[in-house]
């Protein structure tokens, strides 16, 4: 049984810190450690006390971990792209109140608490576990290769593996104590090992730091700082390990670059004071030695591994920089530095860096409001033939974006065919950035390279534009490589970014350590046609690769077993309209599943499958809904269910055709649409057995929506894409659970506390009480509720522009109430003080009252609307409506008790004081007992 009290759980997880020892595999058994150690391969411990141990076993399909922690409350392992907690993909063991042990599958969509996911049994297996004697152990198998579901990750099997761990002494899953949680990226596979993400010792090396002296940071912004060091003599010496100190909380990065023959004007800046003039300085060092950026650890290069510097390659180094100072914070210093180790003794192997990306900085733009706009940049082969006839081989790479960076990634075109990436990042996260281990990838002369950067521009209402501050963007990959050679940058410019007098257009840039000037050149590479990989997710099939003619498939599974594919073939982009191809597939325990385009259920173009009239086969019915009501059938749609649908192996399957999808109705679609909007609605229960296209339904038990990038979808002839699988590259979306999500979640229950308890009270109250302070209290009681009610506008309004929902009925009313109960306050001073002059109701007064009742009223009634909206469960729509029943029921009781309490107190005011007598007061002496409040 799962536990019911899940709380915060991994908040403080951004207070990691990394071990400087260096981590490594170990066969010494650890007596405490309770399951059978010698069926792992490998462990480690994973922090700097030895109490918490993880082992491991790699296998072809799924992989074996065992972790033991010396604590007796919940443990949990997650495996996480950048050692962040955002995205993790997490094994969660705690026992539960009965004894029981309890193991979970969970996912963290950011630094809250994660969230059991939907498959608890494909993604991981659990094999055992328990508590004994204050220790938490258990062991459990992982799948290599995610399946299509977003809540999982891959295993990199083949290189380094981020764990991050958690512990407690507490089995109620919430937050953890401080310092019970850490990270380490440990090597789970058998490639070669060229740098190490710690600082370790080295013999027979120096070292050497280079210092900035200490600037007094401006309050602008941004600033870039530059200050020009020499580095140690002589012809031929290596840097072997690089220790960062960042000094100031101010500081974005540090970034060292070698300077290959800089021009003499800029040797005067040698030991003098920092030039932070950076608008107006041009840096002349263009090869990237290392960076520094929040997350990043010291680094340290294997036995025989090193990066060369002196007189036969450069002598002087650039240190930049970078203060990001958006609060303006005056008085504050810094002297950052960088220690590297070196030697003079030549290493078996000479390492380079490679810089791409976006090499110009500025002059592109995002598109704001999209939670995934991608910037991509080539590098073109007439610069990577350049490099040594026997190629290069990459060790690692660091992806580099600002705050918007959600993934990134490095694609390879080899002779016009793309082959496995030489690096994939999802769930990007600024604080944890990071040199990315690679299982040496080769790269050969004539390569084509695509860096690709994705950014979340949901918080932008204008274009989001690159450059060097912090609230602008980059998109960097720089790619540490053996042996090293010539080639130091490779990537495209716009020449008319820098100046509007030259052509507007596209053209190489390679930059190479011998020559002063980079090289600018026409290249076919930026016309070339290309698969491109999935802007993010994971690849749903082992063929990742497009043959000739293939298609190209977009899939996403939002459930682990509810499945939609998507293809768009070429000819219908070219023609703007067209058919399009999908698949909906879940098994036959559902009575129907929904596939439909749009945000919304109403007015969506719907494709309901259900089971046909014999059972051996389904029936795809095209409905539309106007509303919140039972979809109807829609003989508008132009589709075909095309050969390979049917019911086989308890599975329901439907490959369609549609000719009309890009317009129905008040709706349309466009093929070209990188966050097209679907959603997706199912019932589980009995087959409905039927070739009724309008057989009735009954109403869904789950739903969600998610968006698919339409041009990861183009490719292919005009045929059915679902039959020759092979030869198809799929690629998969994210999807939510737009109605479980926690934002939604908080919207309803706010609103339902300030118009179902909060209001009501305050107006019960003042009714129906008869204490000191009436007034007051019932005018803090209703300033109280709309306070929550602005949060929960807040929530709502986000909701809303999420999901295209501001000309919903439930909106337009919210938004109603947001607007005029502002005025209450003002209204109910009014109302007050002239009742106390004249000793009877107003104008002021009636408009105050009757405002306050039909807001209250309509309130709750806009609160049904929501859950209506929210495909609420039928559970929540009946305790919502049980709850504002009985108190509008009781609300509407004090009204009328109220008004003819009122009705009597003034008839007796008239029938015992002249007619310019006081008004009758409250208990308390103020004069407001029977006012008439909200």
């Amino acid at each position: 049984m799962r536990s019911a009290h899940v709380a915060l759980a991994f908040v403080g997880l951004n207070a990691f810190v990394i071990a400087q020892n260096n981590v490594t595999t170990t066969n010494v058994t650890l007596s405490w450690v309770p399951f059978n150690q010698n069926q792992f391969d490998n462990n480690a411990a994973l922090d700097t006390n030895g109490d918490v141990q993880l082992y491991w076993k790699v296998g072809d399909e799924y992989s074996t971990f065992g972790i033991a922690s010396r604590s007796s409350g919940y443990l949990a392992l997650g495996f996480s792209q950048t050692g962040a907690m955002t995205g993790a993909d997490m094994a969660v063991g705690y026992q539960d109140q009965n004894g029981s042990f309890v193991f979970e599958n969970r996912n963290a969509a950011g630094f809250v608490t994660p969230e059991v996911s939907p498959d608890q049994t494909n993604n991981m297996h659990f094999r055992e576990g328990g508590q004994k004697d204050g220790v938490t152990s258990f062991v459990f198998d992982k799948k290599n290769k995610a399946d299509c579901l977003q809540t999982q990750d891959d295993l990199a099997t083949d290189s380094w593996q981020w764990f991050i761990y958690a512990f407690s002494e507490s089995n109620t899953f919430a937050q953890h104590s401080p310092g019970n949680m850490g990270k380490q990226y440990l090597q789970l596979g058998t490639g070669n090992t060229v740098s190490v993400n710690t600082a370790r010792t080295v013999s027979n090396t120096q070292n050497f730091t280079v210092t900035s002296p200490v600037v007094a940071i401006p309050t602008d912004d941004t600033t870039y700082c530059y200050t020009l060091h020499k580095m140690p003599n002589g012809t031929k010496n290596f840097l072997i390990g690089e220790r960062p100190t960042p000094s100031s909380p101010l500081l974005h990065h540090l970034v060292l670059y070698a300077c290959y023959g800089p021009a003499d004007q800029y040797l005067p800046m040698l030991g003098q004071e920092p030039n932070c003039n950076w608008q107006n300085f041009s840096n002349p060092c263009t090869g990237f030695v290392t960076e520094w950026a929040p997350g990043m650890s010291a680094r340290t290069f294997e036995d025989g591994y090193g990066k060369p510097f002196g007189s036969e390659y450069y002598e002087y180094a650039m240190l930049e920089t970078h203060y990001n100072n958006p609060q303006g914070i005056a008085g504050q210093t810094d002297a950052a530095s960088y220690t590297f180790l070196w030697t003079d003794q030549q290493v078996g192997v000479e390492i380079g860096t490679l810089t791409l990306g976006d090499m110009q900085v500025s002059g592109w733009f995002l598109e704001p409001g999209k939670p995934i706009v991608s910037h991509s940049t080539i590098c073109t082969p007439e610069c990577t033939e350049r490099w040594p006839a026997e190629g290069i081989t990459a060790v690692s790479v660091f992806h580099h974006m600002h705050y918007r960076g959600r993934n990134a990634r490095v694609q390879i075109i080899r002779n016009g065919t793309e082959i496995a990436p030489l690096s994939s990042l999802r769930d990007f996260d600024y604080g944890y950035q990071f040199a990315k281990s690679l299982n040496n990838v080769k790269l050969l002369p004539g390569d084509e390279l695509i860096t690709t950067c994705d950014y979340d521009t949901r918080n932008d209402t204008v274009p989001a534009a690159g450059g060097q501050a912090s609230q602008q963007e980059m998109c960097f990959a720089w790619v540490d490589y053996y042996p090293a050679n010539t080639v130091l940058g490779c990537t495209q410019v716009n020449p008319s970014y820098g100046d509007p007098t030259q052509p507007n257009t596209t053209v190489g840039y390679c930059v190479q350590s011998t020559q002063e000037n980079a090289d600018m050149y026409a290249s076919n590479a930026f016309t070339a046609s290309f698969q491109a990989l999935p802007a993010s997710g994971n690849n749903c099939t082992d063929n990742a690769l497009a043959q000739a003619n293939g298609a190209a498939i977009v899939k996403t599974c939002p459930e682990t077993d509810v499945c939609f594919s998507l293809n768009v073939p070429q000819a219908s982009v070219a023609s703007g309209s067209g058919d399009i191809f999908f698949q909906l597939s879940a098994p036959t325990t559902y009575s129907w599943v929904a596939l439909a385009e749009g945000t919304m259920m109403s007015n969506a173009n719907m494709f309901l499958m259900h089971s046909s009239a014999d059972g051996r086969n389904v029936t795809l019915s095209p409905r539309m809904a106007s509303g919140h009501v039972m979809p109807t059938h829609n003989d508008a749609a132009a589709f075909t269910l095309l050969e390979g649908s049917g019911i086989a192996n308890g599975k329901m399957t439907a490959n369609v055709q549609c000719k009309n999808c890009t317009s129905w109705g008040s709706g349309k679609m466009s093929l070209q649409d990188s966050g097209s909007q679907w959603v997706y609605a199912h019932l589980s229960g009995s087959p409905i057995n039927s070739d009724d296209l309008n057989a009735a339904i009954s109403k869904h038990d789950g739903q969600g929506a998610f968006q698919w990038d339409l041009l990861q979808a183009t490719g292919g002839p005009d045929t059915n894409p679902f039959l020759g699988v092979t030869n198809a590259t799929y690629s998969s979306s994210g999807a939510s659970k737009q109605a479980q999500t926690p934002l939604v979640q908080a919207h309803g229950a706010l609103a339902s506390i300030a118009f179902v308890a909060i209001f009501p009270t305050g107006a019960i109250l003042v009714r129906l009480a008869s204490i000191p302070g009436l007034a007051w209290i019932h005018s803090g009681l209703q300033i109280f509720g709309y306070v929550i009610f602005i949060a929960a506008a807040g929530c709502g309004i986000s909701i809303a522009n999420s999901y295209s929902y501001l000309n919903q009925p439930h909106a337009i009313i919210g938004l109603l109430l947001l607007g005029v109960l502002f005025f209450m306050p003002i209204l109910g001073t009014i109302h007050h003080k002239i009742y106390k002059q004249v000793g009877r109701r107003t104008v002021w007064s009636y408009t105050h009252i009757f405002t306050g009742r039909i807001g209250i009223v309509l309130g709750m009634i806009n609160g049904g609307l929501g859950l209506q909206l929210a495909n609420a469960n039928k559970s929540y729509i009946t305790a919502y409506g049980v709850c504002a029943g009985l108190m509008g029921a009781v609300y509407i009781s004090a009204i009328v008790f109220g008004e003819v309490k009122h009705g009597k107190e003034s008839s007796n005011v008239l029938q015992s004081t002249p007619s310019d007598s006081r008004e009758p007061k409250s208990p308390d002496g103020d004069r407001s007992g029977s006012e008439g409040q909200l």
